[in-house]
């Protein structure tokens, strides 16, 4: 199920920012674009956009490089790899705009995989002299270079098409007929990088440099990288650049938090840095963790404690990454309500004819709600569970498709597995997870927080499963995650008399420090008597918002189900309300407390954003009951303003949330 890149409201606003800075004014002067950094938790749409926006740049002259993608060996990329793909892929011809050569870039390139001798510069020198002769017949070591040539083995004559292109002085590919043509491409390398050594001596170097030490190999790496800048700048500020050349050079970089990743954006910001510097590059780097360019950018500055993923949305139709010195820093949000509400209206419209329709007047509204509720509109979860709603027989009510599109087919005797999206959305969300970490985070996901479970002496079984967790704990922490991380909970086999469930629930209340949050673990095991004391000795104590707010949090209390599927609302409510006793108040704080837990809340509750069961109410049958507790709350009370709150929260329940 796709996560619909580049047309959600949330990739179109990306793609605006984009194009206010894609174009360049042709003349002289030649303005550096932005280098943006997208941030998102697995599944958050990141490669799938970056693939829209390579169909949407396919005019420009343009590079798309996958820095987690293994070498035709089977290794990981290095920062060589990466870049000498970039200069190949930016060098495609396209139809509106001049061909981008590298001629300095190509040198330096040469000159690292050329052998020479290790034991006299002397030698070294007339060893690289000839390699640039134009008649010269030496053959290159390209061993050194696997990674790079794909495959491809020794000799000159072995050297594939499209590594002609970006080395052009090698034989074999493109000759260079005089060698005064070559002494001036070796000169201008050797002044782009900024040595304006002699030019052979220099090669040499920078060959002993790239071969050595990784210091010295970092050294190597930033001239090359230099080259590479300096050439295209050369590109469009030459008299037929300024003339022709009308759009940035865009550059799309996935999994830029790979080591290699990391190395590029470092070392074109440090260029970037430099006095008088400027280069056509718009730059659109993606990763699911900070890396570490930005982390040290952050450093002693605002931003180490500013929250991206709001900085970045002043509200959700405009995208303004966060400037960072030289690097703009954004936050690919979440699918909202209105772009959940609209993919959910295609799936209903796409269904066979005569198929059943949710028992709702306002169907694809209901429906977005349903399914808002369940992902929080994280795109990779959001389609997977759409199109789950969608494989159901055309026949099936669609309460019956709620109850079953995220449980976990090994806990439902007889669910065909095809109708469930919960072993996919774990296994896009939570990837390459160590199996001692997934015997350990089911527990964790009754946790309030992951801080909570982290801290909680015993649920976490080792320093290990410590140090594992705080890994993934932002992952964890999606409502969706915690929501199947619960289902295995709940469907985890325990020894007689120790429960998984309850022993998480017990292990995290004794670490609690607080009453409230004690009875928040209470009311997960279904404790309804102790959580319903905390709330009845505050009634009338407290302010009514102070009160309201209270009973909000407390309902988002995880919430079992038995059998592996969702009770129906009204079963489940009569179960646990039974016969309430005490005085009037304690009753209908009973009824108001296990409704509420229940039941899925309007977007005005002040605990709008916290976890809660999304299908436990699919239909909201509740709601009735909760408007007219509220006001019973109010007939009880003595304060004016009290009276006012509960007026106002009966009110949020006299309407259905859709």
């Amino acid at each position: 199920m796709p996560e619909w890149p580049g047309r959600s409201a949330r990739d179109h606003a990306i793609r605006r920012y984009l194009d206010e800075h894609v174009d360049r004014t042709r003349g002289p002067g030649l303005t550096t674009p932005p280098a943006l950094l997208l941030l998102g938790p697995h599944g958050s749409g990141k490669s799938s956009l970056l693939g829209s926006l390579e169909h949407w740049g396919q005019r420009l002259p343009l590079a798309s490089v996958d820095l987690a993608a293994a070498t035709a060996e089977g290794q990981s990329k290095s920062f060589f790899d990466a870049l000498t793909e970039l200069v190949f892929k930016l060098q495609e011809v396209k139809d509106d705009h001049p061909p981008l050569l590298f001629p300095s870039f190509s040198v330096l390139l040469m000159a690292v995989v050329t052998g020479v001798s290790t034991q006299s510069r002397e030698r070294a020198v007339q060893e690289m002299r000839a390699a640039f002769e134009p008649d010269g017949q030496q053959e290159y070591a390209y061993e050194k270079v696997q990674p790079l040539i794909q495959g491809v083995a020794a000799a000159v004559g072995g050297v594939p098409a499209w590594a002609t292109q970006v080395i052009p002085v090698i034989r074999g590919g493109q000759r260079i007929r005089a060698s005064v043509e070559i002494r001036r491409r070796v000169a201008h390398a050797a002044r782009d990088a900024g040595h304006p050594h002699a030019p052979m001596d220099f090669l040499v170097r920078v060959n002993r440099l790239f071969n050595g030490p990784s210091v010295q190999r970092d050294e190597a790496e930033a001239l090359l990288m230099r080259a590479f800048l300096a050439d295209l700048r050369a590109a469009y500020t030459d008299r037929r650049g300024r003339r022709r050349r009308t759009a940035h050079c865009l550059l799309l970089l996935d999994n830029a938090d790979h080591e290699a990743g990391d190395r590029l954006l470092r070392l074109l910001l440090e260029c970037r840095a430099g006095r008088d510097h400027a280069d056509p590059l718009l730059v659109v780097a993606a990763a699911r963790t900070r890396p570490e360019t930005l982390a040290r950018r952050e450093e002693g500055t605002l931003s180490a404690v500013l929250d991206h993923r709001t900085g970045s949305w002043p509200d959700e139709t405009v995208f303004r990454p966060v400037p960072l010195r030289g690097l703009s820093v954004g936050w690919l949000r979440n699918l909202n309500r209105e772009e959940v509400l609209h993919h959910a209206g295609a799936v209903l419209k796409a269904l066979p004819e005569r198929s059943a329709l949710p028992d709702s007047r306002d169907h694809a509204e209901w429906l977005g709600w349903v399914v808002y509720g369940a992902t929080r509109g994280q795109p990779a979860a959001t389609g997977l569970v759409l199109e789950a709603l969608g494989r159901f027989p055309a026949d099936t009510d669609w309460e019956t498709r709620v109850r079953h599109c995220l449980a976990l087919p090994d806990a439902v005797p007889g669910l065909d597995p095809g109708l469930s999206a919960a072993p996919h959305v774990l296994d896009r969300l939570l990837p390459h997870l160590e199996s001692a970490l997934w015997r350990a985070l089911p527990s964790t996901a009754a946790a309030l927080t992951p801080d909570q479970a982290e801290a909680a002496p015993g649920l976490l079984p080792s320093l290990a499963a410590r140090n594992w967790y705080e890994a993934v704990a932002t992952d964890v922490a999606q409502p969706v995650v915690r929501l199947l991380l619960l289902r295995l909970l709940d469907a985890a086999p325990g020894e007689p008399g120790a429960d998984p469930w309850e022993n998480a629930c017990r292990i995290l209340r004794a670490a609690a420090r607080d009453e409230r949050t004690r009875a928040y673990y209470d009311l997960a095991r279904e404790d309804v008597d102790s959580a319903v004391d905390y709330l009845w000795r505050r009634f009338g104590t407290v302010s009514a918002e102070e009160w309201c707010a209270d009973l909000s949090w407390l309902q988002r209390a995880p919430a079992r189900w038995r059998g592996g599927l969702p009770e129906p609302a009204r079963a489940r409510y009569e179960r646990l309300v039974g016969g309430a006793v005490g005085d009037e108040a304690r009753q209908v704080i009973t009824r108001l407390l296990v409704a509420g837990w229940i039941t899925a809340h309007p977007r005005t509750d002040p605990c709008a954003e916290l976890y809660e069961d999304p299908f436990g109410d699919p239909y909201a049958e509740l709601y009735g009951d909760i408007a007219e507790d509220f006001r019973a709350l109010r007939r009880l009370a003595r304060d004016a303003n009290d009276l006012f709150v509960f007026r106002e929260r009966a009110k949020q329940y006299e309407r259905k949330p859709w």
